[in-house]
């Protein structure tokens, strides 16, 4: 693998590159976490049948919000989970189908003036899958 830096405005960007391909990138500075916020659901059928086929946002309808609560992450593509490396908390991401989502890690603090680091990788194979989730735990932040 090779980490290339990338041109960028607000933080440094490194993308991950395996041969000609690029798999995944390094965020470093101002970074939010993970989250999914391109969906919306709805109760009323004329806002759905409004939002269904736009290109911008995933409409779901549901005739039980209470039940179907989006904010527990039931659309959502990834699974999230926090996990403790080398004395940080750091928020994970992992997809829930191999063929959607991301593989990545958000750290939300990682120095003295609250720099956000996060890698994300785009390829999903199982193979990175495995990968990656080990590289993750090896990942040290200097004091």
């Amino acid at each position: 693998m090779v980490v290339k830096k990338e041109w960028a405005v607000d933080s440094e960007v490194y993308s991950i590159n395996t041969g000609n391909k690029r798999i995944g990138y390094i965020y470093y500075g101002e970074y939010k976490p993970f989250e999914e916020d391109n969906y919306m659901v709805t109760v009323e059928p004329e806002i759905f049948e409004k939002l269904k086929n736009n290109r911008g946002i995933k409409a779901y309808f549901s005739d039980n919000s209470d039940r179907d609560d989006y904010r527990n992450g039931i659309y959502n593509v990834n699974y999230y989970y926090y996990d403790t490396i080398n004395h940080h908390k750091a928020q994970i991401m992992l997809p829930k189908k191999m063929d959607k989502g991301s593989i990545g890690i958000h750290f939300d603090s990682v120095n003295a003036h609250k720099d956000k680091m996060a890698v994300i990788i785009h390829d999903l194979s199982e193979e990175n899958k495995e990968l990656f989730l080990i590289v993750f735990k090896t990942i040290k932040i200097n004091p």
